[in-house]
Parts: structure tokens; C-alpha cells; sequence
């Protein structure tokens, strides 16, 4: 289907020099680095800065296969630093599957499901107190 692409420019370790060159650069890193869960705790526990997005993941593998990633981010401590995201862009459908995906996980709490959903977003994109407010209808 894409003759050119390759699996392995996808692994998540290949940011570290630019990591380690510029240790206040802020990035999230699209579809939580799947499929490379181990290589994306890596980096998450060596680099506080970085945040992962769960678009395509919660739309374009089977639910199971998604909620074993997610699990794995949260249960290693990475919850905070987990975002929505929906990589929708000729499927409106897929929003509504994808906030399905994180609004029925059994494992998430409601904070936990709260924090991806919105929060964590917020924090990374250092929204003001005013501007939260202001979405959240304040």
C-alpha cells in the first residue's frame, strides 16, 4: 500500500537526540508511539516534557489491541500525559467511536478518562485558568 514506508522510522527512541539537544522542547508524540508501547514508556520516563496523543489507535485497531496500549501508558504511570485525539478527517463517525473508546475502558477512572479526555490537553497546551473556564461554560 505505501511501498516507501517503514515500520521502524516509527519508533519513538528515534526522538531522543533531539530530546537530549533541546531539553526544553515540549512534543507529543502522535498515536502513542504504537506499536512501540515499550520503546514510548522509555521515552515518556526519561523525558517529563513528552506527551502522547491515542488518535488512529482508537479507530484503526481493534478495541482490544487499543485498550492493551492505553492499559500499559496508564499502569506505568504515564496518565497524565496521555491525550485524545481522533485523527478523523473523512470519517465524522470516528469521533464518537473514539470517545467511546476511553469512555468505556474498564480500567480508566473517571479522573483518569476526565484527564485524557480534556485535561491533559490543557495542561500541555498551557491553557489559562480563564480559558479552561471559559470551555468548560464559567
Amino acid at each position: 500500500m505505501y511501498p516507501k514506508y517503514r515500520a521502524s522510522l516509527g519508533n519513538p527512541l528515534l526522538l531522543e537526540d533531539v530530546l537530549v539537544r533541546h531539553p526544553k522542547l515540549r512534543l507529543y508524540v502522535m498515536h502513542a508511539g504504537m506499536p512501540f508501547t515499550d520503546e514510548m514508556i522509555a521515552v515518556l520516563y526519561s523525558h517529563p516534557q513528552v506527551y502522547v496523543d491515542i488518535s488512529a489507535d482508537n479507530v484503526g485497531v481493534s478495541r482490544a489491541e487499543f485498550w492493551v496500549h492505553l492499559r500499559r501508558l496508564v499502569e506505568a504511570g504515564y496518565g497524565k500525559r496521555v491525550m485524545f485525539g481522533s485523527d478523523q478527517m473523512v470519517w465524522p463517525q470516528a469521533i464518537e467511536v473514539a470517545v467511546d473508546s476511553i469512555t468505556t475502558a474498564p480500567f480508566l477512572s473517571e479522573e483518569q478518562k476526565r484527564d485524557i479526555l480534556y485535561n491533559n490537553a490543557a495542561r500541555f497546551l498551557r491553557l489559562s485558568k480563564e480559558e479552561i473556564d471559559k470551555h468548560h461554560g464559567r
